[in-house]
């Protein structure tokens, strides 16, 4: 599996609908907590980016983005961008998903 590095940057005035909707975004993203061919590693907010980090293991970015299509966030409105970059952890608690 490779592990992504997920950016958003929330919309501009998104707060009050974010607010509204988080409980169904966090719920979502726990449904990737477990085995599949996309998981969630890692998930929190950037308050001093107005966004949030998510780290992913995915079988392959097509399935990731798939999954972050359906995030209830995006749906929404509450994402003004998403990036996805790949990374390579070598050191620390996710090294066991190195490639």
């Amino acid at each position: 599996m490779t592990v992504f590095a997920v950016e958003y940057a929330y919309a501009e005035n998104s707060t009050e609908l974010r607010n509204e909707h988080r409980p169904a975004h966090r719920q979502y993203l726990c449904g990737f907590l477990g085995e599949g061919a996309v998981r969630l590693l890692a998930s929190g907010p950037t308050p001093v980016n107005d966004g949030a980090l998510l780290i992913f293991a995915a079988e392959a970015q097509a399935a990731l983005d798939e999954v972050l299509s359906n995030d209830p966030f995006q749906k929404v409105g509450g994402i003004g961008a998403a990036t996805v970059t790949e990374w390579n952890p070598v050191i620390g608690l996710l090294e066991d998903f190195a490639s």
